[in-house]
């Protein structure tokens, strides 16, 4: 090599330490060969990359050393593109071809075959670029899985947006819930169901059915209705669920066998899973913080993919926003009706007030101060009533923070009955260590109220049972007296609903005793409910029981002393 030589290729920036980098750094495998093949060159990359030593390459036939089929058999060399190329001179591109390693393993490469002159027009080589298709192909699966991956969050997020504003866009509990299904079929299932709870959580109303049809979701009113209450030894996860358990997966398997274990029960619960088809599915509560309202279900069949933990969660957040927006709705009708009637109750003894006040001004000669002024204090009483429980309710539904503790419920309901004096007697037959966590003032005020309701309408004996049953603390309070009709099992919890039986026996009630008593069993988790009884009326209290024990009485967060009741605070009937 001359002077001149070094010069011309110092113009394209020809260096030692340059070659010296290019061959020892260059991170694609390299090797040159003669026009028949033969291995001339190797760098240290490709070495590194098929697990084979400089030796073993140079003066081999690369055919032989390297090409292979994609399953590990022999390639003829008239049908190697790589072969052909050495021979003829030519450039080659192979998306795919398969090498040896050294190890006797196979590994996919992406290879480019350029001719190099050799030093004259008959002496002519190739040089072989290569690089690992794994490696390459795992970056683009990874670029591929994190689009997705943002993909598929975005659309979540708008999905979550959507629901936000379907449940917001009006205020009719059903509309809401059914425009909320539209949205979730066929985005998110084939086929979507809300459930309901009663008021009472005695029964469960099926208000939405939206099943796929092409592009968008139509109702399915014929599977809509009221359904028969699980019992309470329910193993079905929707049982589960409205009791205040967690969202649930179902897989092929489930289906086949969980969904509803109560077979000859259920005909009208298992109607969509046998009529619409279901290959996986997701049962989600209705929940707030106070309480459980219902159901979500979506169901996808065979042609769908089967729904996964993120599916889960994803659901398990739609229901969540679901049930605050059905509250929402609830309180906002229930404070409406509230306030039309508790302005109405307070008028109607205000108005009383105002003509008796009225009569004494205008005729004192015929008027008799004394017992005027018993009358007025007699309304007044009412009124102060009427207002007390009014606040108790409002903070009741305004979800204020009470202190809870371990209560064992038999022992309270004992203590309270054995209070009573005079009147109807009171029995009762309590299991020992039934224990609730709970706020001892709010439910010494429900038990009262039960019992003082009882004995108001009982002709000769209340009869009272505390017991445990499926995690639960079951207080039921039965009277002998006339009972209540059926239609009228609910409206006993409204506020200011009194019966004429009631109205008669006790005047002078607030009206919202046992609306306030709902409450305090909503707060603690669980339930009142009238039910099913051979004579008389039969109040049934359903709190969620606990394991816990209360501390050692003088230590800390030990049970209060117990509140003194007095006659004219005792809850009213409602």
């Amino acid at each position: 090599m001359t002077a001149g030589d070094l010069e011309d290729w110092a113009r394209y920036g020809f260096s030692e330490r340059l070659v010296r980098a290019l061959f020892q750094g260059l991170r694609v495998g390299l090797y040159v060969v003669d026009h028949t093949g033969k291995i001339l060159m190797v760098n240290p990359y490709a070495e590194r990359l098929l697990d084979r030593p400089a030796q073993q390459w140079i003066g081999a036939d690369s055919h032989d050393l390297l090409h292979r089929n994609a399953d590990g058999s022999p390639i003829s060399r008239e049908d190697c593109p790589l072969s052909g190329a050495f021979s003829e001179g030519v450039y080659v591109r192979s998306e795919e071809s398969w090498f040896t390693r050294g190890s006797g393993g196979l590994v996919p490469l992406g290879v480019m075959v350029a001719p190099l002159p050799m030093g004259g027009e008959e002496d002519m080589g190739s040089v072989v670029l290569f690089y690992d298709l794994w490696r390459h192909k795992a970056v683009e699966q990874k670029q591929a899985a994190a689009l997705a991956a943002m993909e598929k969050l975005t659309d979540r997020l708008s999905l979550m947006a959507e629901t936000s504003t379907v449940l917001a866009s009006t205020l009719q509990v059903d509309e809401a819930l059914r425009r909320l299904s539209r949205l979730l079929v066929p985005r998110l299932a084939d086929w979507a169901i809300i459930d309901l709870l009663s008021p009472g959580g005695n029964g469960v109303d099926r208000v939405a059915v939206v099943v796929k049809q092409g592009r968008s979701g139509v109702k399915c009113r014929g599977l809509e209705g009221p359904l028969p209450a699980f019992p309470e030894t329910s193993q079905a996860p929707m049982a589960r669920v409205l009791r205040g358990g967690p969202a649930v997966l179902l897989g092929p398997e489930d289906l086949a066998e969980r969904i509803d274990p109560e077979k000859e029960r259920s005909v009208l619960r298992r109607r969509p899973y046998e009529e619409l088809g279901a290959h996986s599915a997701i049962v989600a509560p209705l929940r707030t913080p106070r309480r459980v309202l219902g159901a979500l279900t979506l169901a996808r069949c065979e042609t769908s993919s089967v729904y996964d933990s993120a599916d889960l969660s994803l659901v398990g957040d739609i229901a969540g926003r679901a049930g605050l927006a059905v509250d929402n709705a609830d309180m906002f009708e229930e404070q409406r009706r509230f306030a039309s009637t508790t302005s109405h109750e307070l008028r109607t003894p205000l108005a009383a007030l105002r003509a008796r006040l009225d009569e004494a001004v205008l005729y004192p000669a015929d008027v008799d101060p004394r017992q005027t002024i018993k009358e007025v204090l007699t309304v007044v009483d009412r009124l102060k009533t009427i207002i007390d429980d009014l606040l108790v309710l409002a903070r009741l539904r305004a979800g204020d923070p009470a202190a809870y503790e371990p209560i064992d419920v038999g022992a309270l309901v004992t203590e309270e009955a054995a209070a009573l004096t005079g009147g109807v007697p009171v029995h009762v037959d309590a299991d020992r260590d039934v224990r609730v966590l709970g706020n001892r003032i709010q439910l010494i005020r429900v038990i009262d109220n039960l019992l003082v309701n009882a004995r108001r309408h009982a002709c000769t004996t209340v009869e009272v049972t505390v017991r445990r049953a499926e995690g639960s603390a079951v207080i039921s309070v039965q009277d002998d007296g006339a009972g209540i009709a059926p239609q009228d099992r609910e409206r006993v919890f409204e506020p200011f609903v009194r019966l004429d039986d009631g109205r008669r026996r006790e005047p002078g009630g607030s009206g919202l005793g046992l609306a306030i008593s709902r409450d305090i069993a909503h707060a603690h988790n669980g339930t009142l409910t009238t039910e099913d009884s051979s004579r008389g009326a039969r109040f049934v209290l359903r709190l969620p029981t606990t394991d816990r024990r209360p501390p050692a009485p003088g230590t800390r967060g030990s049970a209060p002393d117990r509140p003194v009741t007095h006659g004219d605070s005792r809850v009213e009937e409602a």
